[in-house]
């Protein structure tokens, strides 16, 4: 999803909105089990429904990290680079407690 076009742009929000509703739904299920649940807002890295710290969360840097996926530099950014699907993939992030 590394394209400039009208149609990448849209599909690129359209799986935001729908990380969005997903993510809530998520943090809503667990706060009514008694857990604690966040989500990080991709293109800030800052917690969505939780005070956030002073650092941000980069989700493309914690897929390197934790799941060993290969970045790709863009000169002014990195991408992520999925094993299966490539570039094709919009990194988003959930932290809970349980």
């Amino acid at each position: 999803m590394i394209s400039y076009k009208v149609e990448t742009q849209i599909e690129k929000d359209a799986k935001l909105h729908l990380f969005y509703r997903w993510g809530a739904e998520l943090v809503d299920r667990l706060h009514a089990q008694g857990h604690w649940a966040d989500i990080t807002d991709p293109m800030s890295g800052m917690a969505l429904f939780t005070s956030s710290g002073p650092s941000l969360y980069p989700d493309v840097e914690g897929a390197e990290v934790l799941l060993r996926y290969t970045p790709i530099n863009l000169g002014s950014c990195f991408v992520m680079s999925h094993p299966q699907w490539g570039t094709h993939v919009y990194p988003a992030t959930a932290f809970t407690t349980k």
